[in-house]
């Protein structure tokens, strides 16, 4: 068999021979649509390729992007790696401290930014020694400083021609860093052969199932973990891309998911709590929409029903982190399951962590270090390996996070079915011991928001001089709906709970506080309540 390398260039390299007429289309923060095709799309990130060169980045350089999702974004996406360089990808919502922070670990020389964020760029750019260059993603730079250019103003210039380059595929293709939780954030690189592997299992219909016949809208953030791998996977079978730029706005989003006959897309389950009342509004809105793909925590159990029964959409539960690029597991029902009652194939399947994908395993051990059966109710850590997976993280930093024999520590808590599903169970941190005892406030939670009138739950930990810690439930319910904080704990204790188990005190709140990809952000609750 040909020992062909595994590098972006397999990815990228078809667009325009065999998809050149696919639409790739965007709307932007302006509210005006962009709209071009595979061909022009392959044209101008040769254009940027050579731009790069000719600015001088030697290879292996670190040129890191700073935008919304949108059809520059994907340009960059491809031609930063394509010409051996390492793509990084910055979060939009990090304070000035922590851009300076990732940016100088780092070692960015280049930075793409869209105009909005440059004056946030600007602010910490003398923090960061190795940075040179700033590119602005918009026709003109916006900026006296030297160091900013026009993107489109770069590219003018640059020839549409170049050649596929010989990269060695273990080298390093892109860079993300973790969310930092808990700590600094840590640096995670993947190489070619990550990237292009974990586009074939984004792909294929074990991962989130698209072809050449989809269109696809990632409205997962392009900053974080590649936007799931689906910009490189809907390149490389040539499916129809469609991007939504800006803050998440529910009406403009819809229309253009439905105008754009959008067939999968994918976000984090506050999303698609947000727009599913505009979706019921639309006459039709599944005729073309096949399936959802959420991941980034568990969907409530009433949003998988009401997009099925109301909407006749699927939401499929997807499972993965930084390290693991970030697809691991996604929870399609299997074959047997043909026939079964829709709240049965839920119960099994839909509210699960889901199957590894192919290329990823999956254990789970005790705190002893020994495995723990799938048998649908032992709990342990969840620990994974495959080919898409970091084996350790920039620097060296967080080596405890990897094992002596080559597994990666994911820090959650989870119980596998004897059907071969996991689920997770907690984030180590998030689990509450009291009084010797284990409370999941995932389990909580989702048992809160299956309840009439509830929007968000988030539960954590609060320390107590006797039980050492207890649970306090964060609470938002809909405009118009009066719900009762002791109604709350009736629920819970009507649904399995034990009376010990129920958190001391349910507080009311507007919204629960999220991070940038839309999880809930329970440090900012701890901190209220420590403060």
């Amino acid at each position: 068999m040909m020992d062909l390398p595994l590098t972006t260039w397999l990815l990228f390299e078809g667009a325009a021979t065999h998809h050149s007429q696919v639409e790739i289309v965007t709307r932007l923060p302006s509210a005006d649509v962009h709209r071009y095709t595979y061909s022009d799309f392959a044209l101008r990130a040769k254009q940027l390729m050579n731009a790069l060169d000719t600015l001088g980045l030697p290879s292996g350089a670190v040129v890191a992007t700073l935008a919304w999702n949108g059809y520059r974004h994907l340009e960059a996406y491809f031609a930063i790696p394509c010409s051996g360089r390492v793509l990084h990808t910055l979060n939009i919502r990090l304070s000035a401290d922590e851009l300076a922070f990732v940016m100088q670990d780092a070692g960015d020389s280049t930075v793409l930014v869209d105009l909005e964020f440059l004056p946030m760029l600007l602010d910490v750019a003398e923090r960061v020694p190795s940075l040179r260059h700033i590119i602005v993603l918009a026709d003109n730079p916006g900026s006296t400083d030297p160091r900013v250019l026009g993107y489109e103003q770069l590219l003018t210039d640059e020839p549409t021609h170049y050649s596929a380059l010989e990269l060695d595929e273990r080298a390093a293709a892109s860079l993300c860093y973790t969310s930092g939780t808990t700590g600094r954030p840590k640096g995670v690189v993947s190489s070619h052969r990550s990237v292009f592997l974990h586009a074939l299992a984004v792909t294929s219909a074990a991962g989130m199932a698209f072809g050449p016949g989809d269109c696809v809208l990632p409205q997962v953030p392009m900053f974080h973990a590649s936007a799931w791998g689906m910009p490189y996977a809907a390149v490389a079978v040539g499916a129809k891309l469609v991007f939504f730029g800006g803050p998440l706005e529910a009406s403009p989003f819809v229309e253009l998911l439905l105008n754009e006959q959008v067939t999968v897309t994918a976000a984090v389950p506050t999303v698609w709590v947000s727009v599913a009342d505009e979706l019921e509004q639309r006459s039709d809105p599944g005729r073309y929409l096949r399936h959802i793909i959420s991941g980034g925590s568990q969907p409530p159990r009433t949003l998988i029903e009401r997009y099925l029964r109301n909407l006749r959409i699927p939401i499929v539960q997807a499972w993965g982190m930084t390290e693991t690029s970030p697809l691991a597991s996604v929870a399609w029902p299997q074959h047997r399951m043909l026939g079964w009652d829709e709240d049965n194939v839920t119960d099994a399947a839909r509210r699960q962590a889901g199957l590894p994908v192919p290329g990823i395993a999956v254990r789970i051990r005790d705190e002893g270090g020994a495995p723990v059966d799938f048998d649908g109710e032992s709990m342990g850590s969840l620990e994974v390996r495959g080919p898409w997976v970091a084996d350790s993280y920039l620097h060296g930093h967080g080596s405890e996070n990897f094992t002596a024999d080559g597994w990666f520590v994911t820090g959650d808590v989870a119980i596998g079915s004897e059907d071969g599903y996991f689920v997770i169970s907690d984030r180590t941190k998030d689990l509450i011991k009291s009084g010797g005892e284990w409370i999941s406030s995932v389990d909580m939670e989702a048992a809160i928001m299956a309840m009439p009138g509830i929007v968000e739950a988030a539960v954590i930990a609060v320390p107590d001089p006797k039980w050492v810690e207890r649970p306090v439930a964060f609470v938002v319910v809909q405009p118009g709906q009066n719900v009762e904080p002791s109604s709350i704990r009736a629920h819970l204790l009507a649904n399995g709970f034990a009376n010990w188990q129920l958190p001391d005190r349910v507080e009311l709140i507007d919204e629960v506080p999220k991070t940038a990809v839309g999880k809930f952000d329970k440090k900012v609750l701890r901190a209220r309540e420590t403060s």
